[in-house]
């Protein structure tokens, strides 16, 4: 799934509310997204691939590196 993608859906989770369980299988899911989005991006790289490839998975990671930063700083409360 992709990083987009389970931003909306924790979202989503999160105005409904969600417990600690539950965060920590979408930062599991999206950490996959991510690290699966580096390998394609290097590969990308190592063909020659056009840079708005590239940077097109550039934005993915961020964004999901973006969501892993907000999940990290949810309180428990």
């Amino acid at each position: 799934m992709s990083c987009s993608a389970l931003r909306h859906r924790f979202a989503e989770e999160r105005q409904r509310g969600i417990n600690f369980k539950r965060a920590l299988e979408v930062y599991t899911d999206v950490e996959g997204s991510v690290s699966a989005h580096r390998v394609e991006m290097e590969e990308l790289r190592r063909r020659g691939a056009a840079p708005e490839e590239i940077r097109h998975l550039e934005a993915h990671i961020a964004d999901g590196e973006r969501l892993l930063n907000e999940i990290r700083n949810l309180s428990l409360s």
